[in-house]
């Protein structure tokens, strides 16, 4: 008898902060399959939003879409927003 493939473990990570893109980037390599659920669907480095208020940085160089960040990470399928 043969026993069916095995699923990957999934891993569910809450807020896409440093924290939540840390734990994600850390399982990059491991056999999980990550999704990733925050309010908004971008990550916002807000040490500089100041520098966009004086207009020395655009506010592209300072907010990145998850799914793009995710993108890096073999196991990252998913990006889950909500408000």
């Amino acid at each position: 008898m043969t026993s069916a493939p095995q699923e990957p473990h999934r891993v569910v990570i809450v807020g896409a902060g440093f924290g939540g893109l840390e734990a994600a980037f850390g399982l990059a390599g491991a056999p999980v399959k990550i999704t990733l659920i925050d309010r908004r669907n971008h990550h916002l480095f807000q040490p500089l939003l100041y520098q966009v208020a004086t207009a020395s940085l655009a506010t592209s160089e300072i907010a990145w879409p998850i799914r793009y960040l995710l993108a890096r990470t073999a196991g990252g399928d998913d990006a889950v927003c909500q408000r």
